[in-house]
């Protein structure tokens, strides 16, 4: 596994983080006070005072010049934005910048969201239903990780050949290839304990997504992703 870097992008741990006296995770099911902590929050990331749950600043966001989000959900927000088209595959441009970079000739992405699969070629876009239960539901860690295994592996079998792989999670992940959890049961930890020694490119799907947005110049671009939850990453020169 090799973790994407990008010496001009930067993941944004955000999605717990504190506004309206609590994480931003735990307003999510009431969409005014969601959207009114999120705007909140984004007045403090804007002027360098944010942090999230773990006590970590978030400093490096401070003057923002520009947001952008994709996901189609951000109507009601309250503050300045860029809204893309609502697209399940807002990520594609990312993948498509990756892909030339590594130079692929049958490459293919797969971004597993919080709710959907999302699986790309350069000929294909396609979408598979999230089958793995999450909360009180979840699976058990290996089950749920021999499932998952099996859930990648069947939309890398309908990609066909390939020689190529991204595979974006919706998990925090270091520069050693460490994930920190998600809602997907067992996908935490080094990803090649998730998905064995498999020679893919593995990055977070906010910073799948903001890499096909890059800022004209060296401004600092704010792209957040919404669904599930929210995602973000930071373009700063």
């Amino acid at each position: 596994m090799t973790v994407y870097q990008h010496p001009g992008l930067t993941g944004l741990e955000i999605w717990h983080g504190l506004a309206r006296h609590t994480t931003l995770y735990q307003l999510r099911d009431d969409k005014p006070a969601y959207y009114a902590g999120l705007a909140e929050f984004l007045r403090r990331l804007h002027a360098g005072t944010a942090e999230n749950a773990d006590g970590e600043t978030l400093e490096r966001a401070a003057g923002f010049t520009e947001l952008v989000i994709a996901g189609g959900e951000a109507a009601a927000l309250a503050f300045p934005h860029h809204l893309l088209p609502p697209d399940p595959f807002c990520a594609r441009r990312g993948a498509e910048a990756i892909w030339a970079e590594y130079g692929w000739r049958r490459p293919v992405a797969i971004d597993l969201g919080q709710t959907q699969l999302k699986l790309m070629t350069p000929s294909l876009s396609l979408v598979f239903p999230r089958r793995l239960p999450y909360g009180r539901a979840a699976l058990p860690e290996a089950e749920g990780r021999e499932q998952l295994r099996a859930f990648v592996g069947e939309a890398l079998a309908a990609a066909g050949l390939h020689d190529g792989v991204v595979l974006g999670l919706p998990n925090r992940i270091n520069a050693e290839g460490v994930a920190e959890s998600s809602t997907y049961p067992g996908l935490y930890g080094p990803v090649e304990t998730v998905f064995g020694k498999a020679d893919w490119v593995v990055v977070n799907d906010a910073v799948l997504t903001a890499r096909g947005y890059p800022p004209a110049g060296r401004e600092k671009r704010l792209v957040m992703t919404m669904g599930f939850g929210v995602g973000a990453a930071l373009w700063h020169g």
